[in-house]
């Protein structure tokens, strides 16, 4: 698998490289990213959400829910939402909130999750650009809401609708909410991922928050078939001496000069974990998120449904780091 991924990001940075628009993307992505949307998506859908609307490189910050599942308040989600979306906050161009929803998911799955985005404190100025897809047909509807809205964003997003390929649900890829990142396509297509600050997870916390829903999607995920499935923990930074490191890797290694009081705490314990893995104070954001990968494989094996699978050979955790700015993919011990 890792060396699949590997061959299939090294013909994909050589395509890029012969497109003018994208080789402009990763210009820009070598100066640092600046986001105009926030994106949160279904962990089953978060890639192929970005061929949906037709994204490039650098258009949206990631975060995500648990599909079929409301999205949690900020305090109960903070991994998985209030950190994304606090950071989303430092960019200076800031359109809106684009949030996603199956074609199965009920009316108050969806009415719920539009409500706690209004109550995280860093949103509520924003336009939310709700949507309902059927992933197979690239079938779109606009959400009405009363939340807040802004028409001429839902209609340019609904003239860029392609049907994205197919899911590889058998690989789930835990990777950063960074905007100049996205998950790799396997040969089987799109996987499922999680993005957050760092690709960082928790560890499991028995009360009922956001690490509550995931155990939830872990047990069922490894449950359904019969192939192996396989988690792929992806760090990203400047691992090509061309662009910018990480950004939740750079904010960690100084998270007192952060005022935000949303986002503060999330750094903090980005700092807190990855610190059990380092000798020595990191000297430089790729070290930290090599000891945030670290932390985040030891986190997912304190899930029950993860020990579990994983201690019976049906599941696999392998790590790999990934470029900032071509996203090319490189082995965890070759750098």
């Amino acid at each position: 698998m890792i060396n699949e991924l590997m061959e299939l990001s090294e013909k994909l940075i050589i395509e890029r490289k012969q497109d003018p628009v994208l080789l402009a993307r990763m210009e820009l992505a070598a100066q640092g990213q600046s986001p105009q949307f926030l994106l949160i998506s279904p962990i089953t859908r978060s890639g192929q959400d970005l061929q949906l609307f037709s994204m490039n490189q650098g258009d949206a910050l990631h975060a995500s829910r648990v599909p079929n599942n409301a999205l949690l308040p900020p305090d109960l989600a903070p991994t998985l939402f209030k950190g994304p979306a606090s950071y989303n906050s430092k960019f200076p161009i800031k359109r809106g909130v684009i949030v996603t929803f199956d074609i199965d998911e009920s009316l108050e799955i969806i009415r719920e999750t539009i409500e706690n985005i209004t109550h995280h404190p860093d949103l509520r100025s924003l336009p939310i650009l709700a949507f309902q897809v059927n992933y197979e047909n690239g079938r779109v509807k606009i959400i009405v809401h009363g939340r807040g809205r802004n028409y001429e964003y839902e209609n340019k997003f609904m003239h860029r609708i392609r049907i994205p390929d197919e899911l590889d649900d058998s690989l789930l890829v835990l990777i950063c909410s960074d905007s100049r990142v996205s998950p790799p396509n396997s040969s089987k297509g799109v996987p499922m991922s999680i993005p957050t600050l760092g690709g960082y997870i928790p560890e499991y916390r028995h009360n009922g928050d956001e690490t509550s829903q995931l155990n939830h999607f872990f047990e069922k995920w490894l449950s359904s078939g019969e192939e192996t499935k396989r988690i792929l923990i992806v760090a990203h930074g400047n691992f090509e001496g061309e662009g910018s490191s990480c950004s939740a890797g750079i904010a960690s290694l100084n998270p007192q000069t952060i005022s935000n009081p949303s986002l503060r705490p999330v750094i903090e314990e980005l700092v807190r974990a990855a610190s059990v893995f380092e000798i020595s104070p990191p000297q430089s954001p790729e070290d930290r998120v090599k000891s945030l990968t670290k932390a985040t494989k030891a986190n997912l094996l304190t899930y029950p449904a993860i020990k579990e699978h994983h201690d019976i050979y049906r599941l696999e955790i392998e790590e790999l780091l990934m470029d900032t700015v071509t996203n090319t993919l490189f082995q965890f011990d070759g750098i």
